[in-house]
């Protein structure tokens, strides 16, 4: 959500159109989680944890974007 109050504060100050602003928001928003899983993957025994730790951040993250899809256009950065 901080992602998403910085990019407000950010198309405001900068005078960005809505769609930029949403643009901003969702840029912010995501990261690579999976872009690290081969690493973990890679890692030798006893580090199992880490790969499903980085899956289930990534779980989580595409949950939370769910939310976030609606939540930026109908909340934050609505079209006038």
């Amino acid at each position: 959500m901080a992602a998403g109050w910085l990019a407000k504060g950010l198309s405001q100050l900068f005078k960005l159109p809505v769609e930029q602003g949403r643009t901003l928001a969702f840029s912010f928003g995501t990261r690579n989680s999976f872009v690290v899983l081969p690493v973990a993957l890679a890692l030798p025994a006893g580090w199992e944890l880490v790969a499903m730790v980085v899956v289930l951040q990534s779980l989580v993250e595409l949950l939370g974007m769910l939310f976030y899809l609606w939540w930026v256009p109908c909340r934050l950065l609505k079209s006038s």
